[in-house]
């Protein structure tokens, strides 16, 4: 892992983020690229705002980056700054491409406060359009080693190339996750005899072999939710990552709408994969 983006407005949730990211940053000798979207005053685009403006607002952004930055636990790691107008800035997986970053690190409030500037709605919009991994992450968090991980999937053969981008991610962390399917009576049940072969098949495509069999869950609820919810709670997992489609899918099960609920209602940290 070479470069780390965290995208920053300055409030509680950024510098959740961005202790994640230092403690990445310092376990595998990381750079973190913070990155600002420079909101101009309504009715401003980039050849109607006066000069004197720009220079104001730039001015201080540096400002509240200095003050952000000034901290004791960001002491010996690389730290590059980016402001961008956010009316002209492309979405934060293309810049992540275009910086060559293999993680993305965003705070968000999830479902239980109002919407800030690159918290939410915003969050969301990152989650749905990014192709390198996004770690979400909505309250502090004293210890990255997430010792017990938990994949979501389908396990159809289509979610194989995501699964093998988590895997990259899994590897890093030294960590192997339980991998959870989520049977719901209403999204197209799945005989215990199907799910198995459905669990092989998947393995035999993605590792070539059936080495983690053993580690499949197959847990029954009414909705994705609220079986993920049960497991997290019932096995302390630390962190929880799950795969899109994107509004192509024809899954009930695995799309943004599922993904994003997870990510919003969880308060452990949700690492998301977008399946291209």
């Amino acid at each position: 892992m070479k470069n780390i983006i965290i995208p920053v407005d300055f409030s509680k949730y950024s510098e959740y983020a961005l202790k994640v990211g230092a403690q990445f940053a310092k376990k595998h000798n990381t750079k973190l690229t913070l990155v600002h979207m420079l909101e101009m005053p309504t009715g401003y685009s980039d050849h109607s705002v006066d000069q004197k403006t720009t220079v104001f607002m730039l001015k201080l952004a540096e400002k509240k980056f200095d003050e952000f930055i000034d901290k004791d636990y960001l002491e010996d790691v690389s730290v590059d700054l980016v402001i961008k107008h956010y009316a002209l800035f492309p979405e934060i997986g293309v810049l992540a491409k275009e910086l060559n970053a293999d993680l993305i690190i965003m705070g968000s409030h999830g479902v239980s406060e109002h919407d800030d500037f690159f918290l939410g709605s915003n969050t969301e919009k990152v989650v749905k359009t990014s192709k390198i991994p996004v770690l979400v992450i909505k309250k502090e968090i004293d210890s990255i080693d997430f010792d017990k991980v938990v994949y979501v999937s389908d396990f159809k053969t289509e979610s194989v190339e995501a699964y093998q981008k988590a895997k990259t991610f899994f590897n890093l962390i030294k960590v192997k996750p339980k991998l959870l399917f989520i049977n719901k009576a209403d999204g197209g049940f799945v005989s215990t005899k199907e799910m198995e072969t459905r669990f092989q098949n998947f393995l035999q495509k993605a590792d070539g072999n059936l080495d983690n069999l053993s580690y499949f869950d197959n847990y029954d609820d009414y909705t994705v939710l609220d079986g993920v919810k049960y497991y997290v709670e019932k096995n302390n997992i630390s962190l929880v990552s799950i795969a899109t489609h994107g509004k192509s899918s024809i899954s009930k099960f695995f799309n943004h709408s599922v993904s994003l609920e997870i990510a919003n209602h969880l308060e452990t940290p949700v690492l998301t994969l977008l399946i291209s």
